[in-house]
């Protein structure tokens, strides 16, 4: 049984809603189409639809829907009353008043005052979204979906919308199964969804953000002067940095990248400005992507809402990030063999040592070790400056082979993780936790 992501948070505070209120763990697959992804042998896509689905305010709607009070007013998911955390999601009421994804609660409230803060019910959101899951393979099957995010996915409809005769797209039909599906998705959930539809992936993902919330926008191969005004940042991997770089060169809309000639932007960003280029042009080739094999690393951060210095506090939290990484790698059926270990501290400074483990593992117990030797390894920062976050990346994996050579003149106890993780799965995280450190 697929796990949802939120399975594997382990709360940090001991009060009963603990178990409830845990943070969505699930991060886009990859953060836009890079060169691998397109297809050399087209030029662009033709005949093809793919639709975008974004969930407006996703977490704060679904809040909004659940709590008839909390309708019509700033709702931001993601921290805690007291002004602790980082907003995850804001309510559009909230967003007028300046509140943005990744603002911590404190910034927030003083933009606006009368925000309600909740906690994220990570459980909750994913079990919406599998439901939603299940009325797009109504639609297409599922190697045609792809769910780029917990709020945000791909649908490639290309089969439904395709003239008998000639197999081009037909844009009405495309229309009328975008309205199909945004009515079966009110109707099974009574959430709002804004779509994009377009002959390319990136254009489909743009599209959505043009008419918010509870929007559908179509661009056809017709449309291109549309996107040609929007800003450059409105790329699929344009963030504030690369646009003020690209404003060097006078590229401020999609339609000065889209004109610029490739040598000069392979010249300022290599490869990518390549791939920008073709993005911009309407030239993304890429198709619907699913992970063929298992990832190249694993990783786990936690920003904590009471920062620590003492080293008690620490260990107890890198037990924390190594029970987390052991039980990600036991679910994929992984072992890793390389750990980078990440502290920031309250002054904004990081730390971060490597290590190249001397045995594969999966094992909470040497992941731990390992940690704890990294740590120790850390310039010691100012005197009582606490740590803020605290992350782990293990990289170097391998499929567990599930038997070790065991060394005799070692007096290693087997811990059976995998049985105890289903134990854990059925009855609870409290049932039962393994000592790895006294």
């Amino acid at each position: 049984m697929k796990k949802a992501s939120s399975y594997f948070f382990i709360p940090r505070e001991s009060d009963s809603l603990s178990g409830v209120f845990k943070r969505v763990r699930l991060m886009p697959l990859y953060s836009h189409p890079h060169f691998k992804d397109l297809n050399p042998n087209l030029t662009e896509h033709r005949d093809r639809c793919f639709i975008h689905i974004d969930f407006d305010a996703f977490y704060a709607q679904v809040e909004q829907r659940d709590n008839p009070k909390l309708r019509g007013k700033p709702v931001s998911v993601g921290g805690t009353p007291d002004g602790k955390g980082i907003v995850m999601t804001a309510s559009y009421e909230a967003r007028a008043f300046g509140v943005d994804t990744g603002m911590s609660v404190w910034q927030a409230k003083k933009l606006c005052p009368q925000l309600i803060s909740i906690p994220c019910y990570g459980p909750k959101y994913e079990a919406i979204m599998e439901s939603i899951m299940e009325v797009l393979q109504e639609f297409a099957p599922s190697e045609n979906i792809e769910q780029y995010s917990i709020d945000e996915c791909f649908i490639d409809i290309s089969h439904l919308v395709k003239n008998s005769d000639s197999q081009t797209i037909n844009w009405e039909q495309v229309l009328s199964v975008a309205r199909q599906i945004k009515s079966r998705i009110r109707i099974r959930e009574n959430l709002t969804t804004s779509l994009g539809c377009s002959y390319n992936k990136t254009y489909a993902k743009i599209a959505t953000k043009l008419e918010k919330p509870d929007g559908l926008t179509i661009i056809t191969p017709k449309d291109k002067s549309i996107i040609y005004q929007l800003p450059v940042k409105k790329i699929w991997g344009i963030g504030t940095r690369i646009a003020r770089r690209l404003s060097v060169y006078n590229i401020f809309t999609i339609g000065d990248l889209a004109n610029t000639p490739a040598h000069i932007l392979h010249h300022e960003f290599g490869i990518n400005g390549i791939v920008y280029r073709k993005l911009a042009r309407g030239e993304d080739t890429s198709e619907i992507f699913h992970k063929q094999e298992h990832e190249k690393a694993i990783s786990h951060q936690h920003t904590l809402s009471n920062p620590i210095y003492k080293s008690d506090e620490v260990k107890q939290e890198i037990r924390r990030i190594c029970e987390y990484i052991g039980r990600k790698l036991r679910d994929k059926n992984l072992v890793t063999g390389y750990l980078v270990f990440v502290i920031r501290y309250e002054n904004l400074k990081y730390a971060a040592e490597d290590l190249k483990l001397k045995v594969y593992t999966n094992d909470d117990r040497e992941l731990f070790s390992a940690v704890i030797q990294i740590y120790k390894k850390l310039p010691a920062p100012r005197s009582n400056v606490r740590a803020r976050l605290f992350g782990l990346i293990a990289s170097n994996l391998l499929t567990d082979s599930r038997c070790e050579n065991f060394n005799l003149f070692n007096n290693k106890v087997s811990v059976p993780y995998y049985t105890l993780d289903e134990i854990k799965y059925k009855y609870g995280e409290k049932i039962i936790r393994v000592g790895i450190s006294r």
